[in-house]
């Protein structure tokens, strides 16, 4: 009886230490990030995958897997780990915003347009979110919706001097020349020395 139970107690010794460790999930998700951080992605991306394989429920391991993705320029893998970050966490603004850069680079600008509201809906403090969707209109040529993020970047920002610029450019299309040649002067004031060319060429000396 006494041989029966050490058998017993050694087999479940062996069964216990052939178990996958509890924090294994882990390990490899610091594997990966090492490998991300060294610019190996494809070797990120398969320890991202087998952490989210052994701890579904880790969106971390999706979003930095996203990150890999975005960074070897596959925008539609990243968006699906982006897209099921935001299902798992619908209250946080950077996943529709990651979604809203990889669709526009993807040339998609609606569904960009589209996360990039929705980023804004969520957190309307953070000024990068108006500034890329006011960046995308601006490339889209809708200078009115372009000019209206801008004034929202700036009350965020004052000190922004790319905005200024580019909303300037975005009322001299709309010949606003007047305000046009205040916001590069403003643009200029705060850095953005690209201003100095529209300044000399269109705005008048004082």
């Amino acid at each position: 009886m006494k041989a029966i139970l050490i058998i017993i107690v050694l087999i479940q010794f062996i069964d216990s230490n052939a178990q996958v460790s509890p924090y294994e999930d882990m390990d490899l998700y610091s594997s990966g990030m090492k490998y991300l951080d060294s610019a190996k992605y494809n070797e990120a991306i398969e320890y991202f995958t087998e952490a989210i394989r052994l701890n579904p429920g880790n969106t971390i391991y999706f979003y930095q897997r996203g990150n890999a993705y975005f960074k070897m320029e596959k925008y539609d893998l990243a968006t699906s780990n982006f897209s099921h970050c935001f299902e798992v966490l619908p209250d946080e603004a950077e996943y529709p915003f990651l979604m809203g850069i990889c669709f526009e680079k993807l040339g998609d600008f609606n569904k960009a347009l589209n996360n990039y509201s929705k980023a804004i809906q969520i957190y309307s403090l953070d000024g990068k979110y108006f500034k890329s969707r006011a960046n995308l209109y601006y490339k889209m040529q809708d200078y009115l919706n372009a000019i209206e993020d801008y004034n929202q970047v700036l009350k965020l920002n004052p000190k922004d001097g790319s905005s200024y610029y580019y909303r300037g450019v975005a009322k001299y299309k709309l010949n606003d020349k007047e305000n046009a040649c205040s916001d590069w002067n403003s643009a200029l004031l705060n850095s953005f020395t690209k201003a100095s060319e529209y300044i000399d060429k269109l705005c008048l000396k004082k």
